[in-house]
């Protein structure tokens, strides 16, 4: 199946969300690829005052609660002031309203860490590959990405083996400090078998 470039979808989404904007999807990316995320909720319409608002609203659940996500730079027009967004967040339960700017979601070296690893995303692993990467991650815990060329005899790029993991949850990369050799790569929740609250 071809993935549409206006449409992002990953494992923490639970349906296609628009992405036409190029920072919106850098957020959904760096969002998928965190590992304090858990879920990326989309609504496209809000009902504010027995009237419906083109909201194309984010919510995220992460570690530390429940987000809507204010797109400062991309409001639609029809919620310029944010007010449908508001009311969204009171009726998702939301912690509070997470305002995202452009430059926020641009920053470095988190943005080119982030499309550097999903570039892999379309990426098939085969079994071998995949069961000696999450076995040497599961034996040896948190470890920095150059120790896996030492630990496993895959056919692909062990490290590019780590980022498609990355992309489907199997693995989690942390990309706060950037990707070179000394990035930490650990197994994901959907690669030991870990479920969030457990």
């Amino acid at each position: 199946m071809k993935k549409s470039a206006a449409l992002f979808v990953s494992f923490k989404t639970s349906q296609a969300i628009p992405s036409s904007r190029l920072f919106r999807r850098d957020f959904m990316i760096q969002s998928t690829l965190d590992s304090g995320v858990r879920r990326i909720g989309y609504h496209p319409i809000v009902v504010h005052d027995d009237r419906a608002i083109r909201a194309e609203a984010l919510v995220i659940d992460r570690d530390d609660g429940r987000y809507a996500v204010d797109f400062v730079d991309a409001r639609p027009p029809e919620d310029a002031r944010g007010e449908g967004l508001l009311q969204l967040a009171f009726e998702q339960g939301c912690s509070g309203i997470l305002a995202i700017t452009s430059a926020e979601a641009g920053r470095e070296p988190l943005l080119s860490a982030a499309r550097e690893v999903w570039r892999h995303s379309a990426v098939m692993v085969n079994a071998g590959d995949r069961a000696q990467v999450l076995h040497a991650l599961e034996q040896e815990g948190p470890i920095p990405l150059r120790a896996l060329e030492g630990l496993v005899a895959t056919r692909r790029d062990p490290i590019s083996v780590a980022y498609a993991l990355a992309c489907e949850g199997s693995a989690a990369i942390d990309l706060s400090g950037g990707l070179d050799g000394r990035t930490m790569v650990r197994g994901g929740a959907l690669g030991l078998g870990l479920r969030f609250g457990t």
